[in-house]
């Protein structure tokens, strides 16, 4: 039985922004999605309201990517949203690729970008893991081997 608080991740309240959204691997985000149409939908409609949510503003509507000359209008203002939940989040020097890469490659982009965010919002430094994860293969405290 799993007492409260080991092996899962904490829970961090949200400060002045909203809640903090998954982290993804971006190459494996990318390379899914570009194989799978509708994996890409979903990253990309996922870590959009996840983007929306932290930020806590409405500005941003993820049915745009469906409309097609919108999609690209939205697509070429989201770095500028994403360097403001960057800045909301205290990233150090916050910067964001160019709206074109984004276009090309957004799908890559904006889940390293996210990482980022949402890493530096839980207080964990870039590639760490937080506090409280066990390692893969690693055996909780009590477990038998």
């Amino acid at each position: 039985m799993q007492q409260p608080g080991q092996g899962a991740a904490p829970i961090v309240p949200a400060g002045p922004h909203g809640p903090i959204g998954n982290v993804r691997n971006p190459i494996v985000t990318a390379l899914l999605s570009y194989v799978c149409f509708i994996y890409a939908i979903f990253a990309l409609w996922s870590m959009v309201n996840e983007l929306k949510t932290f930020r806590q503003k409405d500005d941003i509507n993820p049915i745009m990517i469906f409309i097609p000359i919108m999609n690209l209008i939205f697509i070429w203002g989201l770095p500028a949203k994403v360097l403001e939940a960057k800045q909301m989040a205290g990233v150090p020097n916050a910067s964001v690729p160019h709206p074109i890469l984004y276009l090309l490659l957004g799908l890559y982009f904006l889940p390293a970008d996210l990482n980022e965010v949402f890493q530096a919002a839980g207080g964990v430094a870039p590639g760490a893991m937080p506090p409280g994860a066990m390692p893969p293969g690693a055996m909780p405290p009590g477990a038998m081997q």
